[in-house]
This record gives C-alpha cells, sequence and structure tokens, in this order.
C-alpha cells in the first residue's frame, strides 16, 4: 500500500479501491463462524487474528469486563468474548453488519449505539480493558475522546490509530487538523498525529504509561495503562515523604472531576536529577504522568499533574514515588465533595507569633491564629474566607482536626500598613457566617 498522506492523489486512490471492495463485500471485518464458514470482508481474517495476537492481551479473559468501542463488524468484540470476557460493543451509528454477525454467532456481546464524548463511568461504568481501535483520527476532538476513554478505564486501554510518521523518536509531537477532505478524500477523518504526539495525547489524556506495542502500515498500536510498573523490589532510594497535594492553581484541596484540573505534590528526598520520566504521582490509586517536576531548594521539590479522570465523589489518596524508591506516605484530596456548614463558630484569637490571645502585632510579617468549630473536612484556603475590620486576610493554613478534638486552627496573614485599633474579626465558610469576635491590632 502507498505511504498515507493529506492531499495525496495515490492515497485517495487506493482508499477508493478499498470502498469499491467494501461495496462488493458488504463486511469490512472478515467474520469467522462456528460451522467453520467466514463471512468475507475487506480484511482478511488473517490479519484480523495478527492484530489481535499483537495486544498485549491474554487469552483467557474470563471476569474481566471490555468495552469495544468503534466496533464496526465486531470483529474484536467477538473475539474478547470468545477468550471469556464480558464485552459491551459502541458505535456511533447502529452497523446492521453486526447485528447479523451476532445472531450468527449466538453472541451476548452488549450492543449500544453511543458517541465517544457521551462515555462516563457514571452511564456506562468501569471496564477493565477498552479497546479503542481506529477511532481517534475521525474525532474532531481527539484529546477529549482519550479523556473519556480514559475514565472509564480501570487497567489498560487499546488505542489503535493512524499515524502520519512511523519513527519513534525525540522530535516534537505534530499533530496535523483536516479540515474537510485531504486525507483519503474523506470528511470523516479530521487528523492525523505522528507517533510521538500519539504516546504523548494518551499520556496527557489521564493515562500513567503509553507503551507502543507494534507498528505497521501507518497503524501504531498504544497500550495506555492506568497503572505504573510495581515498586523495586529491593529500592535503592528511601520513600519520598510527601508533605502536601494541593490543587495547582488555588492550592485548596477541592477538585472537580468534570473540569481539566491539575494537582501540584511537594515532597523531599534526598534523591536528584528528577524528572517527569522518573517521578510517578498517583491518585485514588491510579498512576498520572507528570507534567512537570521542579526542585524548591535543597531536598524539596514539586511535581504538578492532572486530577486521575474517572475517580467517584469522595477523598481520594494522593502518593508519590521514584523509580528508585517505594511509595510515600498518602495526603487526601476531596473529589466533588459539596461544602456542608452547619454553623461556624470562633472559639478564640491570637498573635500568630507570640500566641498573646485576642490580639495580634501589626508589621509586615503579622499573622493571625484562629480556631472555629463547625468547619466541614474539606474547608481549605479557598473556601474559608477570613475579614478583619472589613479586610479580607490571606488565609494560608487551614489544619486538621485534632485527634480528641474537632476545633481547627486556621493561620491567616494581615496585608502591610493594617491599621491599629480593635477590628471585628468575621469568617464565614460557605452560607454560614461566624458571629464576629473583637481583636485588637497592636
Amino acid at each position: 500500500m502507498p505511504h498515507i498522506r493529506a492531499n495525496d492523489p495515490a492515497s485517495v486512490a487506493f482508499n477508493r479501491m478499498l470502498m469499491e471492495e467494501l461495496a462488493q463485500k458488504g463486511f469490512y471485518h472478515s467474520i469467522p463462524l462456528p460451522d467453520g464458514r467466514v463471512l468475507e470482508g475487506v480484511v482478511p481474517l488473517q490479519a484480523l487474528q495478527e492484530r489481535a495476537a499483537a495486544l498485549p492481551l491474554p487469552e483467557r479473559l474470563h471476569g474481566k469486563r471490555l468495552l469495544d468501542i468503534g466496533a464496526w463488524d465486531g470483529f474484536f468484540a467477538f473475539e474478547m468474548e470468545r477468550r471469556g470476557a464480558e464485552v459491551v460493543a459502541l458505535d456511533q451509528t447502529e452497523v446492521e453488519n453486526f447485528r447479523i454477525a451476532r445472531q450468527l454467532l449466538g453472541s451476548r456481546v452488549d450492543y449500544q449505539v453511543q458517541d465517544v464524548y457521551e462515555l462516563s463511568p457514571e452511564r456506562n461504568g468501569y471496564f477493565d480493558i477498552v479497546l479503542f481501535m481506529g477511532v481517534l483520527y475521525h474525532l474532531k476532538h481527539p484529546l477529549l475522546g482519550l479523556e473519556r476513554v480514559c475514565a472509564v478505564t480501570k487497567e489498560v486501554a487499546i488505542v489503535e490509530s493512524f499515524v502520519t510518521d512511523e519513527r519513534l523518536t525525540e522530535t516534537q509531537p505534530l499533530l496535523e487538523f483536516y479540515e474537510t477532505t485531504e486525507l483519503l478524500g474523506q470528511a470523516d477523518n479530521w487528523c492525523g498525529p505522528n507517533l510521538a504526539c500519539l504516546l504523548a495525547m494518551c499520556r496527557a489524556a489521564g493515562f500513567a504509561r503509553a507503551e507502543l506495542v507494534r507498528i505497521k502500515d501507518q497503524r501504531a498500536i498504544v497500550a495506555c495503562y492506568r497503572h505504573w510498573l510495581p515498586e523495586p523490589a529491593q529500592p535503592s532510594a528511601p520513600a519520598p515523604q510527601l508533605l502536601a497535594a494541593t490543587h495547582a492553581s488555588n492550592y485548596g484541596i477541592n477538585l472537580a472531576s468534570n473540569k481539566d484540573e491539575y494537582l501540584t505534590a511537594f515532597f523531599k528526598t534526598s534523591e536528584t536529577g528528577l524528572n517527569p520520566r522518573n517521578v510517578f504521582p498517583e491518585v485514588g490509586g491510579y498512576g498520572v504522568s507528570p507534567v512537570s517536576v521542579q526542585q524548591t531548594g535543597g531536598d524539596g521539590w514539586q511535581v504538578s499533574f492532572r486530577l486521575a479522570p474517572g475517580l467517584r465523589r469522595g477523598w481520594h489518596l494522593v502518593r508519590l514515588r521514584t523509580a528508585n524508591s517505594s511509595m510515600s506516605n498518602a495526603v487526601k484530596i476531596a473529589v466533588d465533595i459539596p461544602l456542608e456548614v452547619a454553623e461556624l463558630k470562633i472559639l478564640g484569637a491570637c498573635d500568630g507569633r507570640t500566641w498573646k490571645p485576642g490580639e495580634v502585632q501589626a508589621g509586615e510579617d503579622a499573622r493571625l491564629s484562629l480556631w472555629l468549630s463547625g468547619l466541614p473536612a474539606n474547608a481549605d484556603r479557598v473556601n474559608l474566607h477570613v475579614w478583619l475590620g472589613g479586610r479580607r486576610l490571606t488565609v494560608d493554613e487551614v489544619l486538621p482536626p485534632g485527634e480528641s478534638t474537632p476545633e481547627r486552627q486556621v493561620n491567616a496573614r494581615l496585608p502591610p500598613g493594617f491599621p491599629r485599633g480593635r477590628h471585628e474579626l468575621r469568617v464565614s465558610c460557605g452560607q454560614a457566617q461566624a458571629d464576629p469576635l473583637l481583636v485588637r491590632v497592636a
């Protein structure tokens, strides 16, 4: 077959020949039947079986739930069912060939008509394995499609796509965009990634690892894993000390699963030379590829990464390790948890450095510590507001409750030049407001 490229008459002619063959045979996939007959399609059975054998999946898939997106005539859905998986097959439009083959095979594959952009754990549930074969380059929003795939994947998604360049090099990831019929004369071909871009998009979509399985005739198969490889059996470096994990933009602990949100984790380690290829963060048990790793001074580091797609509402643990270490301690973040405050009370306030009650010393580094009752567990520096004398203070910390008391300590900073005198201290969180307390600025 010719090398496929945009605006190429030879590529268009080759594709036209395939379409004519499809019109004659009726099926694109060749489907083997139980009695030994084969529903002959454009793609020979042997070629399909070779592609299936190349997938990094075991022969026995009993107990696994599998989703085949863009199933078309259904070869891969039926093959995975033969291996023992519980299979859901999905296509944007209903394909009569699939129903014909399903009936002839006596198959129990659950066939659904749905757009890939509508995929979600709430609607479709979770799948141990997802097949995303020959769909990506048909999407106007390919990265969004990959994110939807990642959100419903528990273990691995197999992504197969047309690529413009078969070379796996350190070159810049590039994506061609086809506004009309530039690729093969078809209006439903929207994009063409090079191989580096395909791998990068899989990681950016939320997968921990993207590993090239096979590339042949400009068709690349990539295994996209939700988890990191196991920890080293004998770590050569100590586990990092995780200090905090916060929203990358506002430094709170609340994140929304329906937004493109990122975390920054702050940690300490004696290791040097860390980068996005050897730091492995994890959110809610899922690995996520870092977008940046920076040293903050001494043994301090920070790593930024996206919120793992597909997390359920609730509290989730964040951990990380390096290529040479075991996992760190864990800290918690809140995902999609509503802020619910019944009653809020100020129990006391003092200078954050001298601890003198009822007052705070003015100056360039003036700090106020206060104690509150009634704060919800997901109160943070973003949703907790503190005013003194009508001026908004910067909240630095909202500490967790003590072991024997639900009281919470909050530390805030006064702006430079704050006027002396007695001022009302006011606090709100969500819709709740505490009764004010008088504080003297000395």
